[in-house]
């Protein structure tokens, strides 16, 4: 026989199971024959005469014609609940009463639900401990030991900035390939002596004390020290990190810290080049919009950037490529102005205006033009200065003379032969231009015209001015004629 409650086999006989004590039968309520009451004899003792009184059901009747009523004095109330009148009596005897076992089942069922219990907080504790901000700090310091970059940027938070990427990151400690072996580390709550303090001083701080609390950084705010020795050293080594809890969750339990230490990253970073230049750190172009331009050269603001090393480059139509390794420090950079150095190819075309722009020159001083039909061969700053135009009212004036008695009645100019009088630099180019020069002139003491030949050397000076290179000065002369 099968039990109906647990489903244990038990023997045919059996009346409960030997599992769980499940009854396996019905109850049979044993019949007891009716009485229809006492025979009394003899005298009955004062006040026991109400023990013959016939006792009453509960419709009223006498007991003597309910022919159940001793059954119900037998069996009591628990055999109408269904259960056995053995019970009863030995509980009436005050001996223990036989109770339900529980099955092996629901012991099953409990023994899983406290493992589960217990797994949870294990893996509550532990995730506590893994996002502590006491865990980051340490686990950031030694990505950084290890020089493991990009695990060391993603226990980070930054500035939101372009060139303040992951990628920017692991460029710049690139070449930081000194790894230190360490031995021992040691992570050392800063705070925890500067609370210690703070709450012995709260009763006469006053309303000052929630102030002081904000100031050492609270519960938002953890500085630490990292205590380590290196390996054959017998001395300690001390660095320092700063995580902030942040606006966001971990698991949606958990605060989330990042490291925030601002030695790793410069401010305002300056730098000036030419003004039609381009700038790239790493090979990212640095955004120029909204430099300030000041005579002929720009100041680029670089709003962050990481502290380590970049492949520095600068760039401009016409000029040398200007590359080196670029070292950032918290405090700035060590070489804040660029200026680049015209090409080969630039200096060539220099030199090449150089024959044509004399020749212009000459030629329309000649003819007694303004000043205004050759302005344009000279940058702006020199025209703004006014003396270039002095010079050339004068040099037509000196070649026009009195008409009569002195001038120069024509002028040739040959065969130009242009060098670099100096190493090109800052956007300059200095040239030494010989010229064959040819002229006849007038003579006040003679009616028959001069004439000279002869090789005429000059100093010629240009400067990038916006996209084109301009003369600084006239490169002629009043008395080279």
């Amino acid at each position: 026989m099968y039990c109906p409650n647990c489903g244990v086999k038990n023997d045919d006989g059996d009346l409960f199971c030997a599992s769980c004590g499940t009854p396996l039968r019905e109850v049979e309520v044993p019949v007891e024959p009716e009485f229809q009451g006492y025979e009394t004899s003899g005298a009955q003792p004062e006040g026991a005469a109400q023990q013959n009184q016939p006792f009453e059901n509960l419709q009223g009747q006498p007991a003597g014609e309910n022919p159940h009523w001793q059954e119900q004095q037998t069996f009591g109330q628990n055999a109408w609940s269904g259960q056995p009148a053995g019970n009863t009596a030995a509980a009436a005897q005050g001996q223990p009463v036989q109770r339900k076992p529980l099955p092996k089942l629901m012991f099953v069922v409990i023994a899983e639900a406290v493992a589960a219990a217990a797994l949870i907080a294990g893996i509550f504790m532990v995730a506590k401990n893994r996002f502590s901000p006491e865990t980051v700090a340490r686990n950031y310091w030694e990505a950084v030991m290890d020089h493991e970059w990009g695990k060391a940027y993603d226990y980070c938070s930054f500035p939101d900035s372009e060139l303040l990427s992951r990628q920017m990151y692991v460029n710049a400690n690139a070449y930081n390939d000194e790894i230190a072996d360490y031995e021992s580390v040691r992570v050392i709550d800063s705070m925890a002596e500067a609370q210690s303090q703070l709450d012995s001083m709260s009763s006469w701080l006053g309303d000052y004390a929630e102030e002081a609390q904000e100031m050492t950084g609270g519960d938002s705010m953890k500085n630490y020290t990292i205590e380590y020795r290196l390996k054959g050293s017998s001395e300690n080594c001390y660095s320092y990190v700063t995580v902030a809890k942040t606006d966001k969750k971990k698991f949606l339990f958990w605060d989330d810290w990042k490291v925030t230490s601002s030695d790793s990253w410069a401010q305002d970073v300056q730098v000036m080049i030419p003004e039609n230049a381009k700038m790239t750190l790493n090979g990212v172009e640095v955004d120029t919009a909204d430099a300030a331009v000041e005579d002929g050269m720009k100041t680029v603001t670089i709003p962050y950037l990481f502290t380590g090393q970049y492949q520095m480059s600068v760039t401009e139509e016409g000029m040398m490529d200007y590359n080196r390794l670029l070292t950032v420090s918290s405090y700035g950079i060590d070489e804040s102005y660029i200026s680049l150095i015209p090409s080969e190819e630039t200096v060539n075309e220099v030199a090449a205006k150089a024959g044509e722009d004399i020749k212009t020159i000459v030629e329309s001083a000649l003819e007694g033009k303004p000043f205004s039909d050759v302005a344009d061969l000279f940058t702006e700053d020199t025209l703004n200065d006014g003396g270039v135009e002095n010079d050339y009212e004068n040099l037509v004036e000196e070649l026009a003379g009195d008409g009569e008695t002195s001038g120069v009645i024509s002028l040739q100019l040959n065969n130009f032969n242009v060098e670099l009088a100096s190493q090109p630099g800052s956007g300059n180019v200095e040239l030494y231009v010989t010229i064959d020069k040819k002229e006849t002139y007038r003579r006040f003491w003679s009616d028959d015209p001069g004439e000279d030949n002869y090789e005429m050397s000059k100093y010629v000076a240009y400067q990038k001015d916006g996209d084109e290179w301009k003369l600084i000065y006239l490169p002629v002369a009043s008395y080279d004629f």
